[in-house]
């Protein structure tokens, strides 16, 4: 009530989620990734030998491509240590370290201040914002650029996506309470868009003034939206168990495309999995494993063309609906259909709207 922010109550602690990751950004395709770059690129105080420190980095894949682009004095944090690891092999030189303000004057004594801050997918999975903002004024020189990269909750709210709630994301930021957190460290933004990518997301670009920016109280608009993603639950989990239903009751076979974090989340939330006879994955680390929760085997691609699956949900980003399907034609041609459990698609279920 006095910040606004939606946040989990009861977080997962760090350690269990992030000793390693099994994860890695390279395995993701960021479309908005370039436009970021030349973004940072046309910043006229941002010479190719400006620190840059990322936090999460992950494998290093953002900082790479700034050495790509001729950006010479690169550090990444990252606690995973599968994560770190890739990194290293990349030659990104990379802390194995959580983002503390001790870490920060370790980094500081070693690194300096940094001119270029990033985290990127980061903030959202921070139990203790407080300590996080702390350490980011330690490490931030003055006049320093920031870069903050999360998922638009106020997207989720309105499409409605409930894949958006799984348990490593304890922070829910909407573009409002975005800038107040950064506002209250002392970070004046330059800009703050959203792109599309696993749903949509929130990029803020901003400097680092040293002193926090005032900031009104929270609308009731904001905490109103939280409510309404919370009373249209009910109604959203009736509507795809009764459509799923229809599909079972026709004789259809069901699979759903994409054993990832959205997709478990979804299934299990809902309770669709009694519906589903598998989950189909490209990603050979996940095939002849299991969903969480619902148990679902993970099988190979190859699947929908054998026969054994007549209705397919895809559980991709909405931005790789397009190449699963047109990699998949054999699947269509034998009379096939794929349907998008992810905003914002356009093969989202007629029921979406209605709710």
């Amino acid at each position: 009530r006095s910040c606004g922010l939606s946040q989990l109550v009861d977080p997962i602690p760090p350690e269990r989620l992030y000793s390693n990751y099994h994860w890695l950004s390279a395995w993701k395709w960021n479309p908005h990734a370039d436009g970021l770059l030349n973004r940072i690129e046309a910043m006229p105080d941002l010479g190719r030998d400006a620190r840059v420190l990322e936090v999460g980095s992950n494998d290093g894949s953002f900082l790479l491509d700034l050495r790509k682009r001729g950006y010479s004095n690169l550090l990444g944090l990252e606690p995973a240590e599968d994560a770190r690891s890739a990194a290293e092999a990349n030659g990104i030189r990379t802390l194995s370290e959580y983002f503390t303000r001790e870490t920060a004057q370790t980094i500081v004594q070693s690194f300096g201040q940094c001119d270029l801050f990033v985290a990127r997918q980061v903030i959202e999975h921070v139990p203790d914002l407080r300590e996080f903002g702390e350490a980011m004024r330690v490490v931030l020189r003055p006049g320093a650029r920031v870069l903050v990269e999360v998922p638009d909750f106020g997207f989720n709210q309105a499409a409605p996506d409930y894949s958006a709630m799984w348990e490593e994301h304890v922070n829910h930021f909407t573009q409002e309470t975005l800038a107040r957190y950064l506002g209250g460290l002392g970070i004046a933004l330059d800009e703050c868009y959203t792109e599309q990518f696993s749903g949509q997301i929130l990029i803020a670009f901003g400097r680092y003034t040293g002193a926090p920016l005032p900031s009104s109280d929270p609308t009731p608009e904001l905490t109103a939206g939280a409510r309404r993603f919370r009373d249209r639950w009910p109604g959203f989990q009736k509507a795809i168990l009764e459509y799923l239903a229809e599909e079972r009751r026709a004789g259809r076979r069901i699979a759903v495309y994409g054993a990832g974090c959205r997709s478990s989340t979804l299934i299990n939330f809902t309770g669709i999995g009694e519906y589903l006879d598998c989950a189909v994955d490209d990603q050979i680390e996940k095939q002849g494993r299991y969903m969480p929760g619902s148990h679902l085997a993970v099988v190979p691609g190859d699947a929908l063309e054998d026969g054994a699956v007549d209705t397919c949900l895809l559980a991709v980003n909405a931005e790789n609906e397009d190449a699963v399907i047109a990699r998949r034609s054999a699947f269509v041609e034998r009379g096939g259909r794929f349907v998008s459990l992810h905003p914002p698609s356009p093969r989202l279920p007629a029921f979406w709207t209605e709710i």
